[in-house]
């Protein structure tokens, strides 16, 4: 529990956040600012190059090469430089490292929700993602190691999120499995309701989740909880924190952590991490390595 604290000092983070104000006056006197070409330098360390498109006290809409068209809240903007007028290659090799998976901690989600219509893969379980509209997503997959091991495994995770604030969204989702055992032709299958609220910005979070759910011929599963946070350390490199709360139906309590690291490229996200709680502890005294990654396609 004491590993927790990571977790919570990240709030201390996002309050620290200030308002951001985009003055340049290159571009603001630019007669011709449709074809202005900008670097947008974020207080997370990523610098996003592309062309201006708009702005307001709340947003700055840029076309980049790599993404497309990216929208950039203000309150996470540094400051902003003019590269030119866009009529030459200046600045198209500049690279832009999007947390294109916030939407995701190692196990559990935040309130952010993949982009629309873009797909993505994802292993543990192996899944294929789509975001259906800006706020609705789904996946569905199966496991290799169950398949290997004779028990087919099928995974539904259809996810909805709220914008409520600036800084708050609202999730709903579920997680819903069904395995048969090719020997015998039994099986089971389960499924959980996980909801909550995240505060912060993609590269800055922290996320209360809590689950409800059944599987079959279990008598009775407790609800249980989990508080997640990310945050971004560099252009490339982002730190991540998990901590889960389970109750059984008998009443035995556990808590476990995750924690580690993810790596951001062009088109993916690689987590590395430990698995850890006082039982492991005794064991593998840092915890079990766990490995995560999510491609865009």
């Amino acid at each position: 529990m004491k590993k927790l604290n990571l977790i919570f000092s990240l709030l201390f983070l996002i309050a620290s956040l200030t308002n951001a104000q985009i003055q340049d006056q290159k571009i603001e006197n630019n007669k011709d600012i449709a074809r202005s070409r900008i670097k947008v330098y974020t207080k997370t360390g990523e610098e996003i190059v592309g062309y201006f498109i708009s702005q307001n006290k709340d947003f700055l809409i840029i076309e980049t090469f790599e993404s497309g068209k990216r929208k950039i809240s203000t309150q996470r903007i540094k400051k902003v430089e003019s590269l030119g007028d866009g009529s030459g290659d200046y600045g198209l090799s500049e690279k832009s490292y999007s947390n294109l998976n916030s939407m995701r901690y190692m196990i559990g989600t935040s309130a952010f929700n993949y982009e629309k219509g873009v797909n993505y893969i994802r292993n543990n379980p192996f899944t294929f993602h789509r975001g259906l509209t800006e706020n609705f997503s789904i996946g569905v997959g199966t496991s290799f190691f169950t398949m290997v091991i004779g028990a087919p495994l099928i995974y539904l995770n259809p996810k909805y999120t709220v914008h409520l604030g600036e800084y708050v969204h609202y999730k709903i989702g579920v997680d819903a499995f069904a395995v048969t055992l090719v020997d015998s032709f039994d099986g089971a299958a389960g499924a959980f309701v996980n909801t909550g609220f995240t505060v912060g910005i993609p590269d800055l979070n922290i996320t209360g989740t809590a689950y409800f759910g059944t599987i079959s011929d279990v008598e009775r599963i407790n609800p249980f909880y989990s508080l997640s946070a990310m945050a971004r350390i560099s252009k490339r490199l982002m730190v991540l924190s998990e901590g889960f709360y389970v109750t059984t139906e008998f009443n035995d309590r556990y808590t476990f952590l995750l924690y580690g690291g993810r790596l951001l490229t062009d088109f993916g996200s690689y987590d590395l991490g430990l698995i850890y709680n006082a039982e492991i502890a005794r064991f593998v005294p840092f915890g079990i390595p766990f490995f995560a990654a999510t491609i865009k396609l």
